[in-house]
């Protein structure tokens, strides 16, 4: 019986402290308190401010914006000269962009402390205002998809029409149309695309906050013109020193000596012929060159590397660039609104040279491109340019060993056909 008391005992002060457990956490459970999330924008926690949310309005300055919530107009002009310098680049405010004005919270004036101008969908400017005046501009963070995308070519269609049906967005269509012209400059003349021709391509697309913005690198692509198939892939060649190249699936480099064309995304106006009315001399005449229509001031590019040895003007030729290449091959650009190079200039292949005008000779804007070789003039177009130069046997294998599951996706991959205005109906 002695051993039941102080077995009763312990039995009690267990069932006492599992009572005192069970109300703490009762009044643990009562007093506790949900902690909302701090909203974050642009990098302010905005629960720590008074937000003033609004939008520029048509012809509005920095003053329109800053001037009602207390900001002097000497503050205002020095704000305004900060923001135009080449490190932040706001020269002017657009009309409908929203803006925000953060102030102290309890601040009746609702004075501005900050001030954020989104001024694209990736980068915003700040004013702070707390003390002496910084402006400074940022960008939000941003995440890079692969992706793949097909389309073809049909009557009366280019390939920026066949990529624009796809990305619905002018900018990024620009983007990967210029791309994939880049990576083919040297095997497919875009200015002869047929119907029937068709493409893919696995590319880089930048995007923030889940919204798609623009198109950052091409990785592989494929075209097939003219019932001819042309891959290519780019390749690290030497990681060490950042070497990288497009290549065919043999392993050739897809560069060549001369790109297709001296402008890009233009059209041909006037073909190299023997005989051809002029529309300025009224007159039958030969005109041995190629004219590529494109706007004013559209860059001009020297077709391949060389010494310019001539830049000049003449009545028929008006602003001009001539670039010998080597002892066979010679170009020369006619039409400049403006020269970019001088005599004697060493240039490479891709390097602006001038902008397209309608100087001399010429009823509207283009370039008059004129190829010679071995001092005659040809037709560029017509031309058969040496292949390029294989990469070294010993990276061959590896190279085909990356390459393999590459192509394969590519073959594997369905073609997105064009869809005309009937298609759609």
């Amino acid at each position: 019986m002695k051993f039941l008391v102080p077995i009763f005992a312990i039995l009690l002060v267990l069932s006492s402290c599992e009572a005192t457990n069970n109300t703490q956490e009762e009044v643990i459970i009562k007093d506790s308190v949900v902690v909302s999330e701090p909203i974050i924008e642009y990098g302010f926690v905005l629960d720590s401010f008074q937000v003033i949310r609004d939008t520029v309005q048509n012809n509005w300055t920095l003053s329109h914006l800053f001037a009602p919530y207390g900001i002097s107009q000497f503050n205002i002009n020095q704000s305004a000269d900060m923001a135009a310098d080449s490190t932040v680049g706001l020269r002017y405010i657009t009309a409908g962009k929203p803006y925000i004005i953060l102030a102290e919270l309890g601040d009746t004036s609702q004075i501005a402390k900050y001030c954020i101008y989104p001024k694209n969908v990736v980068d915003f400017i700040v004013f702070d205002f707390t003390d002496s005046i910084v402006v400074t501009k940022h960008e939000k963070p941003n995440t890079v998809t692969e992706k793949i995308l097909s389309g073809e070519i049909v009557k009366n269609s280019n390939l920026t029409f066949a990529i624009n049906q796809q990305l619905h967005d002018p900018n990024m269509t620009g983007e990967l149309s210029e791309y994939v012209a880049g990576v083919f400059a040297w095997t497919i003349d875009f200015f002869k695309l047929h119907p029937g021709d068709e493409f893919k391509v696995i590319y880089n697309e930048k995007s923030v906050e889940g919204v798609p913005y623009a198109v950052s690198d091409v990785n592989y692509a494929y075209f097939k013109h003219q019932g001819h198939e042309y891959y290519a892939f780019n390749y690290v060649l030497d990681s060490t020193k950042n070497k990288t190249g497009f290549f065919d699936e043999k392993g050739k480099e897809m560069k060549r000596p001369f790109l297709m064309s001296p402008v890009k995304f233009s059209r041909i106006s006037s073909g190299f012929s023997g005989r051809r009315f002029h529309p300025v001399q009224k007159r039958w005449k030969a005109h041995l060159g190629t004219d590529y229509a494109a706007p004013k001031g559209t860059p001009i590019l020297s077709t391949a590397d060389g010494y310019v040895i001539a830049a000049s003007y003449t009545g028929g030729n008006g602003n001009y660039v001539k670039v010998k290449h080597n002892e066979t091959y010679t170009t020369q650009y006619l039409h400049m609104t403006k020269r970019a190079v001088t005599r004697g200039e060493h240039v490479k292949q891709g390097q602006v040279i001038g902008y397209v005008g309608s100087t001399g000779l010429a009823t509207g804007p283009h370039v008059c491109y004129r190829f010679w070789k071995n001092g005659k003039q040809i037709n560029h177009r017509a031309e058969k340019f040496p292949s390029s130069i294989p990469m070294a046997d010993t990276l061959v294998p590896n190279y085909l060993k990356f390459i393999k599951p590459i192509k394969a996706k590519i073959d594997s991959f369905l073609v997105t056909k064009y869809v005309t205005e009937l298609d759609s109906l």
